[in-house]
């Protein structure tokens, strides 16, 4: 909640934009053509199932074609009409969302006078360049960027009191979310305007029924989106191991079930002497080298490779696209990084005995691969613990 102080900002601003908003209607009113009628019933009806087909395409993020029959208003109209249709806009968005009455009163004064600041570049350009093709589209262009550019900045005004942040700093990181649907929602406004001018009435129906159905394909792929995200993020819950984040054994029996004879080296690792830690120092403190052991393998791999808690204190990493040198380096580096985690209730330090394979210098065979690197990973512990080894067939050098 904003302090007293910021409140009242927040009050000033909010009246202070409805206050001028009215008076500057009133000033460059232009009346209601006759003509227009039919022009404004549709425009408006189009606003409003536009405004209210929002779709989420992130927490932060909603995509609106809403914006984009705005120009057309303005084209066809003039400035009441659109700055009438804006508050309506305004009203409709507060009432559909069950808004604050102060929110719902400065959003509709808010789109009104972005609608006004439209209009008068439109007009203004167009009066300047000329009633020609170049002239148009410059006119539409700069009022369209003219419009997002007022929409966003007032809002971003209140919401930056609300927050106790810059304005200008909070404009900015909304501009950086913002920017590519609100700039994709314009272009779609000019073209509808053109296309309007184009073929007149007749244009404004077809246009507007496109846009409809593309509002539709919008939230038809936004539920389709999130549903893939739902499903995404409920597959990594299964595959990944809660207590380490690493992946589980889940992830390893559909690595190893998936054919595949790409080249990949296999690091088999064992913390050494777990269960004397355990006994030593309890299972609260092992669980917690456990998490920074994996910290530690996860600092020194790439971001591509896999870590996996194949049981117990026994991992498992996968290096993709790496050859057995490859792998040894990586090892040591796990081991060189281990060597600087301490905690004052240790006496002594973490080490682990890695093993490594490698496809296809020792197999083709995943399953086998798994088994040497076990193998292997026995075959450093034999070598003193803290240790390396490669798995070595008979004719190949460990």
């Amino acid at each position: 909640m904003p302090s007293k102080e910021n409140e009242q900002r927040i009050n000033c601003n909010i009246y202070g934009v409805t206050i001028i908003t009215v008076v500057l209607g009133v000033v460059f009113y232009s009346g209601f053509r006759a003509a227009c009628w039919p022009y404004i019933l549709i425009l408006t009806a189009l606003q409003m199932y536009l405004a209210g087909a929002k779709v989420s395409i992130s927490e932060r993020t909603d995509i609106s074609l809403g914006s984009s029959a705005v120009l057309p208003v303005v084209y066809l109209c003039g400035a009441t009409p659109a700055m009438l249709i804006s508050v309506l806009l305004g009203i409709y968005d507060g009432v559909k969302y069950k808004k604050e009455w102060r929110r719902t009163m400065f959003n509709a004064a808010q789109f009104a006078f972005s609608a006004l600041m439209m209009t008068l570049s439109f007009e203004g350009l167009s009066d300047l360049f000329g009633h020609t093709e170049f002239g148009l589209v410059v006119a539409a262009s700069v009022g369209t960027v003219v419009y997002i550019v007022f929409n966003i900045g007032l809002v971003c005004r209140v919401a930056a009191i609300w927050s106790g942040v810059s304005w200008w700093a909070h404009t900015k990181e909304v501009f950086q979310v913002a920017s590519y649907s609100s700039l994709s929602s314009g272009f779609i406004g000019i073209i509808f305007t053109f296309f309007v001018m184009s073929f007149g009435f007749w244009g404004l129906v077809v246009f507007s029924i496109l846009l409809v159905n593309l509002s539709g394909l919008l939230e038809s792929a936004a539920a389709v989106s999130v549903e893939r995200d739902q499903r995404r993020k409920l597959e990594e819950e299964l595959i990944i191991d809660e207590m380490t984040g690493a992946c589980n054994f889940r992830y390893l029996n559909n690595w190893l079930s998936e054919p595949s004879r790409e080249e990949v080296s296999i690091l088999f690792m064992d913390i050494d002497d777990f269960s004397v830690f355990n006994n030593t120092y309890g299972h609260a403190e092992g669980d917690r080298v456990l998490k920074l052991l994996v910290e530690t393998i996860n600092k020194s791999i790439r971001t591509h490779d896999r870590v996996i808690r194949y049981g117990g204190d026994e991992f498992v990493v996968f290096l993709q696209g790496m050859d057995a040198e490859g792998a040894i380096c990586v090892a040591e580096r796990i081991i060189e990084n281990l060597g600087s985690v301490k905690d004052a209730k240790w006496n002594e330090p973490i080490t682990v005995s890695l093993g490594i394979a490698a496809m296809p210098r020792h197999t083709v065979d995943k399953r086998q691969l798994l088994l040497f690197a076990d193998q292997a990973m026995y075959q450093a512990k034999e070598l003193g613990k803290n240790k390396t080894k490669i798995w070595g067939a008979v004719g190949d050098p460990a």
